[in-house]
């Protein structure tokens, strides 16, 4: 397995640092070991569908500085993030892009 380490900001404040196992292999979905937030959500191995939204927000960082920034933003507590709830919303994102993709044609 190899990692990727990631951080996405938003324009709303939000961040997230990613883990991405870089061996996964579906364009469509990725998977992603580990996902915080600056607040303070954790998702732990999950599978998420491609945002090319955020995608366009998020640059690659160390693993040194992955981890730094997991012990300041866990320090500001922690709370199991739903991913089923997160996969539908992106889901529904994405088969919406594709309807009005479909539409255009």
């Amino acid at each position: 397995m190899r990692l990727h380490f990631l951080q996405t900001n938003f324009p709303s404040g939000r961040s997230h640092i990613l883990m991405r196992n870089a061996d996964h292999s579906n364009t469509e979905l990725y998977h992603y070991i580990m996902v915080l937030s600056n607040r303070g959500e954790l998702w732990v191995d999950v599978f998420w569908p491609l945002d090319e939204e955020s995608e366009k927000k998020t640059f690659s960082i160390s693993e040194q500085q992955f981890w730094h920034t997991f012990r300041e933003w866990r320090l500001l507590g922690l709370e199991l993030g739903n991913s089923s709830q997160v996969a539908q919303m992106l889901a529904k994102k994405q088969l919406d892009k594709k309807a009005g993709l479909k539409k255009l044609v």
